[in-house]
């Protein structure tokens, strides 16, 4: 990918085949040009094309802003705050046991640990409805290890959920388990249906891709029962049942054959891929490859009547709203998804469960909801960010990337994959999904 261009030290130029795309990088303003006003705008000013650009915003003259201070003073002025008001989520970690050994799982399985207790569970859920009385909506996210091994504390806690929403007058309970597949009992299924629930199945692709990470623990794949499965659950009905795509090894250079076998095959119409983590305080993927390729994956899902989301849609709902996109960390209406541990912990990144520095007991947090500033995400860490035309929609490491590379600098495949993801959305027409 060609670096764009600076124009009068403020703006970025994309060009191409004659063409070229302006894009301020803290208003998140674009504008096209074709190839005359790209011509018209290499001549002495005043052209046509340098007042009509100076009428949208684009103005040559005056100071270079500090491009991080300018995005700080955006983000006040919009109300934009890193700090989360509430816990609104909780993934539920209720057991490390996994019948699956995925060899790239970012969660320590079969290790022993003992399993959650219903007394914590039910010690977590009281909080998290006590945090939110008089909300619309809490979401649950069953997780594991492979959370359907203790459906019984699945079927107490959702018994308990809906005691404490007519409690606390909580609209509604939202309900989601993250799965591999390769089980699925009649009682699960009954149970999934009655409460509405949003299945979230993770697959790396067709069988020989699935093949190559993701084995039962005897080291058998389990994909034909895994497709049987899903089979069930489309068939079951009042359902949501997507896919979790996790981009390994295995299906990179594949993404889109992929998404296209997830949708024709297995019939599942919406696709969420996982974003890379700097496992052993590194990216593993390139990080321009990437996304390429789920631009492509999205396409294919587009044309095949599917949703693919991934953090390249954080580039185009960026620049179509022309609202900064940094907090991954929050929800949109500035609350926290948290991950409930056993013995009565909540990491505060529901990714990353054993950094020290999100690990807070739940008496903690009652004491102290102040903790739930150590989430924040410091914006435009280090002085390069300011020459970056992801600023305003990457800005740096999150709090749990920092915490895995080790500092505040970003990893250079975390770099390439942002600032190609704008490059792309500068020039894509299809719009927010």
């Amino acid at each position: 990918m060609a670096q764009p261009r600076l124009l009068w030290g403020k703006y970025f130029q994309y060009d191409r085949d004659g063409e070229s795309v302006l894009l301020d990088p803290v208003a998140l303003e674009s504008v096209y040009l074709d190839p005359g006003e790209v011509r018209d705008l290499t001549g002495v000013p005043p052209t046509a094309t340098h007042k009509a650009l100076e009428e949208l915003g684009f103005v040559p003259d005056g100071p270079v802003a500090d491009r991080r201070e300018a995005l700080h003073n955006r983000l006040v002025a919009l109300d934009l705050d890193p700090t989360p008001r509430r816990i609104s989520g909780l993934r539920v970690a209720l057991t490390d046991r996994c019948n699956m050994a995925c060899t790239y799982c970012f969660v320590d399985t079969n290790s022993g640990k003992p399993d959650m207790t219903e007394a914590e569970l039910a010690e977590g859920l009281c909080y998290l409805f006590e945090q939110n009385s008089g909300q619309e909506e809490v979401s649950i996210q069953w997780f594991g290890g492979e959370p359907t091994i203790r459906f019984d504390l699945m079927q107490y806690g959702d018994e308990l959920a809906d005691h404490l929403a007519r409690q606390h007058g909580i609209g509604r309970v939202r309900r989601t388990v993250v799965t591999n597949g390769a089980r699925l009992t009649e009682a699960a299924l009954e149970h999934f249906v009655r409460y509405e629930y949003g299945v979230g199945v993770s697959i790396d692709g067709p069988p020989d891709i699935n093949s190559a990470n993701r084995l039962l623990l005897g080291g058998q794949p389990a994909d034909d029962r895994i497709r049987r499965n899903v089979h069930r659950l489309l068939a079951a009905g009042n359902l949501h049942v997507g896919c979790n795509l996790t981009p390994t090894a295995a299906n990179i250079g594949r993404l889109a054959e992929t998404v296209a076998w997830i949708i024709d095959d297995l019939g599942l119409k919406f696709i969420y891929v996982n974003t890379p983590i700097p496992a052993g305080g590194r990216w593993r993927v390139n990080g321009r490859d990437l996304a390429h390729e789920l631009h492509e994956a999205r396409m294919t899902a587009l044309g095949r009547g599917g949703m693919l989301f991934s953090v390249l849609d954080r580039a185009f709902q960026a620049l179509d709203t022309r609202r900064p996109m940094l907090f991954d960390h929050m929800q949109g209406d500035r609350s926290l998804n948290a991950a409930l541990l056993s013995g009565n912990r909540i990491s505060l990144c529901d990714i990353n469960f054993e950094e020290p520095s999100f690990l807070y007991g739940l008496d903690e947090l009652r004491a102290d909801p102040g903790l739930l500033a150590r989430a924040a995400k410091a914006v435009a860490p280090i002085p390069a960010c300011g020459d970056c035309p992801a600023l305003a929609i990457c800005g740096g490491p999150s709090r749990n990337e920092q915490a895995l590379v080790g500092g505040d600098s970003p990893d250079p495949e975390m770099c390439a994959f942002y600032t190609s993801t704008v490059e792309i959305a500068v020039w894509d027409n299809t719009g927010v999904q």
